[in-house]
């Protein structure tokens, strides 16, 4: 039975960029920038759950059975419904420019497994004790401590957080979260850990491409 309530690897990204007193999305990431992040992440979970996979040229559908979370589930729709083979980049782009709706949806995917709650009708703030509530049923650490720890220690990561640690580094977001000092001294850590899922090396390159495309886009940049 798939386990709907466990945090989707595009909520995790959501979760570790917010402002930890405001809940809003940190001021230092772009918003162009934070789109091509969950366009990633979408791409990176859907490979991870064995739904799509790449090579150097193309993005392919290698299953189409429903993976029973909505936001991948759209994702993996529109993808199957392509005729022709598109290159990765091409995905990328096309899911970062609906960035805004996927935020808005993975911030009420968030609400619905009580990791996030609406106060004021207007704003939506993380928890204050920075952990799940125990009515989400979600029993990971909070997700910025837990990279934390596993960037200062020699820990196996699993499959999900080394996506994660290479999504991070990949838009660099890590610039954002950690001092010059801090990640000077974790940078060899860093890197040793997105190193080991090819999706990271992968999807590296693809994500630079897009990063350069949207740049060129009038006025999408100064989002």
């Amino acid at each position: 039975m798939i386990n709907t309530n466990k945090l989707t690897l595009a909520e995790e990204y959501f979760l570790i960029t917010l402002d930890d007193e405001s809940g809003m999305l940190l001021e230092s990431i772009k918003l162009f920038k934070n789109h091509i992040a969950i366009a990633a992440s979408l791409i990176m979970e859907l490979t991870l759950k064995g739904k799509v996979d790449l090579d150097a040229k193309k993005l392919f559908v290698v299953s189409s059975v429903k993976t029973g979370i909505l936001l991948l589930d759209k994702a993996l729709d529109e993808i199957v419904a392509e005729k022709t083979p598109l290159h990765t980049t091409e995905w990328l782009e096309r899911f970062a420019k609906k960035g805004l709706d996927l935020s808005n949806q993975i911030r009420d995917s968030l609400v619905t497994k009580g990791v996030m709650h609406l106060e004021d009708r207007r704003l939506f703030w993380i928890l204050k004790t920075r952990s799940y509530s125990a009515a989400s049923g979600i029993e990971e650490r909070e997700v910025k401590t837990r990279i934390l720890l596993l960037l200062n220690s020699d820990d196996i990561p699993d499959s999900n957080d080394v996506l994660l640690v290479g999504l991070l580094k990949a838009v660099g977001i890590f610039n954002l979260l950690l001092p010059p000092s801090e990640l000077a001294r974790l940078q060899n850590r860093i890197d040793e850990i997105s190193n080991l899922e090819e999706i990271n090396r992968s999807l590296s390159a693809s994500i630079q491409e897009t990063w350069e495309l949207l740049s060129q886009i009038k006025g999408y940049h100064n989002y």
